[in-house]
């Protein structure tokens, strides 16, 4: 009995150890995440090309015990590298020990010109040098693996087209008055009291339009010397500029300045009158 109770306690034995081996055979997956903070931002045109704004990727897991490089790779949406923005870097390193990247900035370059679509750039986590780390978060459908970064235009999106208008209003030093303006290309026609004098409601002038640059949202109103038509007196008038005018479009807004001359056996010079054409 003695030698029948040492050989079930051997055999208890063995069985146990052989138990705890497969126990340690198995191991149990340890997911890691390296991921953005957020899936998407906006960052303001002027606002941007000021302080630009700043991205890190995050990792989910244990510290590491060297450090981690970050390949990105970007996508563009009607938005041009060295046109619209600027990044700072596209390989980010987390460093040993840390949980979080050094920092890519995103800046912006602003200009004068109004987009009519959305401008953005989608940020992606291409590569790391840790082939064990999962890229986002979830491993189904991973997200913030990407970083959609909007550009938010400070410019309106309007064209010269709002000048094409049945109602401008005419500021003057001497009082506001009603013309109406209609467009032919770059052409504005203005028609109504653009002299602040009662005897001549309907003068008419031709102003041109050209952008500071292609697209922009600003530029100078011009004109040749211009024959406005004849009052209710049967004078017969001319507009002659004065210095450089502008118009910006976001306001709605054309400034030019010109002498009155009325013919009186030849050109006579009458008065210098400033003029804001406004969208009510």
């Amino acid at each position: 009995m003695m030698k029948k109770a040492k050989l079930l306690i051997l055999l208890i034995t063995l069985v146990t150890f052989a138990s705890c081996d497969s126990d340690d055979a198995i191991v149990d997956d340890v997911f890691e995440f390296i991921a953005f903070q957020k899936e998407s931002v906006s960052v303001n045109e002027n606002d941007g090309s000021i302080t630009p704004l700043p991205i890190v990727i995050d990792l989910k897991g244990y510290a590491p015990e060297q450090d981690i490089t970050i390949n990105l790779s970007v996508t563009e949406n009607n938005a041009v590298e060295g046109v619209d923005y600027n990044l700072s870097t596209k390989t980010l390193v987390i460093q040993k020990g840390n949980f979080v990247s050094d920092t890519l900035f995103v800046g912006t370059i602003d200009n004068i010109s109004g987009s009519l679509v959305e401008r953005s750039i989608d940020i992606s986590i291409e590569s790391t040098s840790n082939p064990n780390l999962n890229i986002g978060l979830g491993l189904n459908s991973p997200t913030h693996g990407v970083i959609k970064t909007i550009i938010v235009d400070d410019e309106c999106s309007e064209t010269i087209a709002v000048f094409n208008s049945a109602t401008i209003l005419n500021e003057t030093p001497w009082g506001n008055y009603t013309v109406t303006g209609s467009l032919a290309g770059n052409t504005l026609s203005l028609e109504g009291n653009l002299i602040a004098y009662g005897p001549f409601p309907n003068a008419k002038l031709d102003i041109v339009l050209t952008p500071i640059a292609e697209g922009a949202t600003k530029g100078i109103a011009s004109f040749e010397d211009y024959n406005a038509g004849t009052d209710n007196d049967g004078y017969v008038y001319q507009l002659r500029q004065v210095g450089l005018g502008a118009y910006d479009v976001c306001s709605g807004t054309v400034e030019i300045e010109y002498d009155v001359y009325y013919e009186s056996g030849g050109w006579a010079f009458w008065y210098t009158i400033t003029n804001t054409f406004r969208i009510p």
